[in-house]
């Protein structure tokens, strides 16, 4: 029997009728269920959740996350009642936007397909992401700029935030998003003034395909503020 169809059967064994619905997201969501092994990333919508409720998921969920914390097979499932699951879908549009274009039901009920993502939401969150990164970044080489080390461990997570980022802008001008990445750095350069080299180069760092060399951290980190600032003005005026 496979670990997914373990894990919920023990949640149907603890929650009963009160289980309401399971679904993955994400990368994994295309892959038919009898694949679904490793890398799965699962919400879980119950009636309501307790501590209790928590307590009696501990063991079930730690043991499909896999054993030791540095070897785990699945990322840490995603709890909720269902009220929670309505009612949080303007404070998380970016990720109930993400969730809405790719997800599977591995059980119960549709709950993804009643929800709806107010394009007012999408805009202000995507609003509030890149100034909240903009604000880490400067502060980050406010900090550290005498420390390439430190200044290179900040450029890192910049492109994981910038896509989010740029599918959410994508959408608040209805363009379907692209499954390739790159393609949807090309897709944002179509419609602003980005620089799409700096992001492409961003992108392959992180696809470990490129390295940035000590000689360019401080011309990348430069590039960054003034780009994200751009990016900012751009996403205010959407």
């Amino acid at each position: 029997m496979r670990q997914l169809d373990i894990f919920v059967s023990e949640l149907k064994n603890i929650f009963g009728h009160r289980l309401k619905s399971i679904f993955v997201y994400g990368a994994k969501a295309d892959i038919s269920q009898n694949q679904l092994e490793s890398d799965v990333n699962l919400i879980i919508i119950t009636d309501s959740l307790t501590g209790d409720d928590l307590k009696n998921c501990s063991k079930p969920t730690l043991k499909w996350m896999g054993k030791g914390f540095f070897k785990k097979q699945n990322p840490q499932p995603v709890f909720m009642g269902e009220n929670e699951w309505f009612n949080s879908s303007d404070v998380y549009a970016m990720e109930y936007a993400d969730i809405k274009d790719n997800y599977k039901i591995i059980y119960g009920e549709n709950y993804i397909d009643k929800t709806d993502v107010k394009k007012e939401n999408l805009r202000l969150q995507c609003e509030a992401e890149t100034k909240n990164l903009l604000m880490k970044f400067r502060s980050h080489y406010l900090l550290f700029a005498n420390s390439k080390k430190s200044m290179e461990s900040s450029i890192v997570p910049v492109i994981k935030n910038c896509m989010a980022i740029f599918k959410a802008v994508l959408r608040l001008h209805n363009i379907d998003v692209p499954k390739s990445k790159h393609e949807i750095i090309n897709k944002i350069h179509e419609i602003s003034d980005i620089d799409q080299n700096l992001f492409e180069k961003l992108l392959y760092q992180k696809e470990k395909q490129y390295k940035i060399s000590q000689n360019e951290i401080y011309e990348i980190s430069n590039k960054i503020v003034s780009e994200l600032t751009k990016l900012l003005e751009y996403v205010n005026n959407i």
